[in-house]
């Protein structure tokens, strides 16, 4: 039954439960989205939320190694909200694959009893009952009288005969409640007098339609609109195209909320339940029961396309949605529209449209559209994804349209001539590949966002666009035909031009004045030779960028936080001694950020990049012929990410400032000496130094690297023993990131030099198991692995736009010591690369080394070790028993959405806290075999210690009551008993909601 309370109690018992997991995920109405969007679209969304990142798949019947291998390592808790087929139900949680970790638990809710029937394994079905007459009360006087019991006056024998009608369905004593809150006592007789003669099964409905009575006409056309055409869309927009209409939507909307006829989201989505909209779809339905077109709202699709082929419309009409992602042909009568004058809304929606433009698919299978279609002028808004038509021409366009959104069209043109738009607030032709003419903008006054994007023949913007009194964006990037940006005056309410990626674009002659200051503008690989004066008086821009030219030391000081900077079109000379002259003028000693992207005419960075104080990020991208840095590069005193990629020509890298954290080396192919990573031993602080495919590295410079890792790490530990205090640092770069802020290094192997530098390895498994040192001092290890390139090239392929390639990694340790304690305790990170979110994929062309060290893992490790109560490592009494503790490791790594990584070698270093008073020759070298051996000789003892790793254990999904999730029979019990409060107690759950 709808509106039994199936969500509330699942969202409560989530909301209690879900911080215990590792990994969780609340899919709402998974029946409506998995129709309006697709299997795929549900998935995709249930692998992001569990692993916590954006997850590209191309079918849910294909899932990657290395995504199953990530969700077995994790106990998660999932939702899934009405379910309503089995096969839907297998899909989700991969049943027949064992797609989650051992400990997860599932809650479904679903209407059918079948859906439970088919090959999922269900510890436990809960049929949730209807509330008893006491809990029912109580959640009718919160709704009614906003506190847990009525008073006790003549509402109270009024209320027992309401909560008795609603027969404790919670859905109907909401609304119930809210409908009779603040009325007269008169009022509240009369009203459960008419409930009295209502079939007993009818009674929630009629609740329901009172609450729709009892708004205004303005409340009730909100409501309908909601119902039939906004659910699920931003408060935001639909507030604004709601006010376009007349409706007052702010107070509407608040309305709706406190009579519990909607609700909003966490991300501020507006929601409606099932049952309130199938009344406002009966609602609808009912003004013309055998006549759609007499409608005020279409939404049925097989109605929409009879309507608009046969020409079928009234002035009744008000609203058209139809869903085009399955089916995309259409055909539109030429009078379609014209008996539509009362339209207000219009929505041809494919959510496919973009996949259909990349693949080049037509948009339309079957197309009967007319060359000119009138449009009522009642129309606030046109979406139309993937428009089939060349132009729409039609005599006039509607005066009092708010929003046109027409992406991945077909459409050349849109109008001639200036037309009469005074409501129009945003434009949207983004990706529409034939548009040649940017129509005449001057008769939209309060047009606010212009999103031209990858309109690859559009020649020009038209200059009333800069002259909107109320413009805040103009989006041009990837206009590949684009020469000219050019106007007499620009809006003082610009705060955004983005026109990257436009070669052919040589001129941008718009005035800026002092209200633009704080704007984003980008002009970087343009034809633009010099930079506009316009812009010299600007300060503090957020993003900036722009070719190199010596125009740019005429910007002021405080110009902008981040410069960008590319080669001009048309470079016939090394931009360095351009370069040189630049950075030490005004505008880039204040500068954070620098980034110089395709600067492929750039031969060196010149020693000018000393001076530029405030520089802490620092970005080389395909700058392919620079060969060298600047040597004076480690005096930069804040600089804190340098990011190099594929600078093919680069072979050596200087010493860098010991302010230093992050280092990305990728693919530079000729790199072969690292003098030293840092100029001075550095403080305590993360470190993620990545040399990826340079394979020319020679071993000296490996050493080098290997040694720094080591120095940072002990080093490190010192200062935690000690308390120092490390100093506050910027998060700065979004380029690449090991998630667990400790010390990561990856780099080709060379030599033997990392066995000498580490005491365990294994060169047979990817696990091993070792006995700790007796040594008090020991305070973790430093683990390594060895990346093969086999394998590689089945993994390194590119990856769609918006979805990163994520180099996975990690090592599952096990401890048992002697006195009986387990210990597991598991080293998990991500290694994510992109630029200028562009994301770009992890190809590994020899073998590399990854070493990493996670401080919180090696203390969980030794805590029993280090522990009181005679059970450390030095005790005599222990001691004289044999091994102390013995720790299993077993290493992993891999590409999400793809294949494992082949670990060809895997090892640890023992790390200790008075590095000063180690000695590299004391250090015991073990090998796999000689730690075999050593097991060997304790005797049969250690077979009876073998189960320290779980078995994997089957997950069992539940309807509503699984047991629980962490260790142990009593969090069973805990859940249980949290149901119970739910459906018998807990009352302010109820109302929160």
């Amino acid at each position: 039954m709808g509106g039994i309370g199936k969500t509330t109690i699942a969202a409560a018992i989530f909301k209690e439960f879900s911080p215990k997991f590792e990994g969780s995920c609340f899919l709402e109405n998974v029946r409506e989205e998995s129709s309006s969007h697709g299997l795929n679209h549900i998935f995709k969304k249930l692998l992001s939320e569990l692993l916590e990142e954006k997850v590209h798949i191309s079918t849910h019947k294909v899932i990657s190694t290395a995504i199953i291998r990530r969700l077995k390592r994790k106990k998660v808790f999932i939702v899934l909200d009405d379910v309503h087929t089995s096969e839907l139900l297998e899909t989700l949680l991969g049943v027949g694959h064992d797609y989650l970790g051992f400990g997860s638990k599932v809650i479904v809710t679903t209407r059918d009893k079948h859906v439970l029937q088919g090959r999922v394994i269900v510890d436990h079905i809960h049929e949730v009952k209807e509330m008893n007459f006491e809990n029912s009360l109580k959640l009718f006087s919160l709704n009614a009288f906003n506190k847990l019991h009525p008073p006790e006056d003549e509402y109270w024998d009024l209320s027992m005969v309401a909560v008795e009608y609603a027969s404790g369905i919670p859905l109907a004593l909401k609304v119930l409640g809210s409908f009779l809150r603040s009325k007269s006592y008169n009022e509240w007789d009369s009203a459960l007098a008419k409930l009295k003669a209502i079939p007993n099964g009818d009674i929630h409905q009629q609740v329901l339609r009172w609450s729709f009575n009892e708004l205004d006409h303005a409340e009730k056309n909100i409501f309908l609109d909601i119902a039939c055409f906004f659910k699920g869309q931003t408060r935001y927009k639909v507030t604004r195209l709601l006010n376009a209409c007349g409706f007052f939507a702010e107070i509407g909307i608040r309305t709706l909320l406190d009579k519990a006829l909607i609700r909003i989201t966490i991300n501020d989505s507006i929601q409606m339940h099932d049952l309130i909209q199938e009344m406002g779809h009966k609602i609808v339905n009912e003004e013309s029961i055998k006549n759609p077109g007499g409608r005020s709202r279409l939404w049925k699709s097989e109605e929409v396309r009879d309507i608009l082929k046969n020409d079928k419309g009234t002035d009744a009409i008000e609203t058209i949605f139809l869903d085009m992602t399955q089916d995309t042909d259409l055909c539109i009568s030429s009078q379609a529209f014209r008996k539509m004058p009362n339209l207000r809304l219009l929505a041809f929606a494919d959510n496919k449209a973009f996949q259909r433009k990349k693949k080049k698919k037509r948009t339309n299978e079957t197309l009967a559209l007319p060359t000119d279609l009138e449009l009522p002028n009642n129309l606030r808004y046109i979406q139309w994804d993937g428009c089939p038509l060349k132009s729409l021409t039609t005599s006039w366009w509607p005066t009092k349209l708010v929003e046109l959104s027409m992406p991945f069209s077909n459409v050349e043109k849109l109008w001639d001539g200036e037309q009469n738009l005074p409501s129009l607030e945003i434009i949207n032709l983004q990706c529409s590949r034939r548009m040649r003419e940017c129509p005449n903008l001057s008769g939209a006054p309060n047009l606010k966002r212009v999103n031209l994007t990858g309109c690859e023949s559009l020649t020009d913007v038209h200059p009333s666009v800069f002259r909107l009194p109320k413009l805040q964006s103009l989006w041009v990037y990837e206009c590949k035909a684009l020469t000219c940006l050019s106007s007499e005056y620009c809006s003082p309410s610009l705060q955004s031009i983005v026109a990257y990626n436009c070669p052919n674009l040589q001129e941008f002659s718009v005035p800026m004045v002092g209200d633009h200051s704080g704007i984003h503008l980008h002009l970087r690989s343009t034809a633009l030779k010099k930079l506009p004066s316009s812009i010299f008086h600007l300060k503090d821009l957020g993003h900036f960028s722009f070719s190199i030219s010596e125009s740019l030391m005429d910007l002021p000081t405080n110009f902008a936080f981040q410069i960008m900077l590319s080669d001009p079109v048309e470079h016939k000379y090394d931009t360095a001694v351009t370069l040189h002259k630049v950075l030490p003028s005004p505008a880039f000693q204040s500068v954070v950020r620098l980034i110089f992207d395709h600067c492929c005419s750039l031969t060196e960075i010149p020693d000018s990049i000393s001076l530029l104080s405030s520089l802490a990020h620092l970005n080389l991208y395909h700058c392919t012929n620079v060969s060298t840095l600047s040597k004076r590069i480690k005096l930069l005193p804040r600089l804190q990410v340098l990011n190099i990629f594929q600078c093919h020509m680069l072979q050596l890298l200087p010493i860098l400032p010991p302010s230093l954290k992050r280092l990305r080396v990728w693919d530079c192919n000729l790199l072969k000496t690292v003098l030293t990573t840092i100029s001075k031993p550095p403080r305590k602080d993360e470190a993620t130094f990545l040399f990826l495919n340079c394979n020319n590295l020679d071993e000296d410079s490996c050493s080098i690297i290997l040694k720094d890792a080591i120095l940072r790490t002990e080093l490190g530990v010192k200062e935690t023993e000690c308390g120092i205090q490390e100093e506050e640092i910027f998060d700065l770069d979004r380029d690449c990131y090991a998630d667990f802020s400790e010390i990561c290094y990856l780099l080709p192997v060379r030599g033997n030099n990392i066995y000498d530098l580490f005491d365990v390895h294994s060169a047979e498994a990817y696990s091993f198991s070792v006995e700790l040192p007796r040594d008090s001092n020991l305070v973790g290890f430093l683990f390594f692995i060895v990346l093969s390139e086999d394998q590689w090239s089945c993994i390194a392929e590119h990856t769609w736009y918006g979805v990163s390639d994520l180099l996975d990694f990690g090592c599952d340790c096990y401890l048992e010591t002697s006195w009986g304690e387990k210990v597991h305790a598991e080293s998990f990170s991500l290694l994510q690369w992109h630029w200028d979110q562009l994301y770009h994929h992890v190809d590994i062309t020899s073998d590399h080394v990854l070493l990493w060290y996670d401080e919180e893992c090696c203390k969980k490790i030794m805590e029993p070790i280090r522990g009181t109560e005679g059970k450390g490592i030095n005790d005599e009494e222990k001691g004289s028993t044999g091994n102390n503790a013995n720790l299993t490791l077993e290493f992993f790594a891999g590409v999400l959405n793809k294949l494992d990584a082949v670990i060809r070698e895997c090892g640890i270093r023992w790390i200790y806290q008075n590095v000063e008073e180690e000695e590299e020759g004391s250090r015991g070298r073990k090998s796999k075999r000689t730690n075999e051996e050593a097991d060997e000789e304790d005797g049969s003892e250690s077979n009876e210690q073998e189960e320290s790793i779980p078995p994997t254990k089957k997950l069992k999904q539940s309807l509503l009551e699984p047991p629980l999730i962490l260790e142990g029979e009593e969090v069973v019990e805990d859940l249980r008993q949290k149901l119970e409060e739910i459906l018998h107690i807990g009352f302010d759950i109820w109302r929160f909601m």
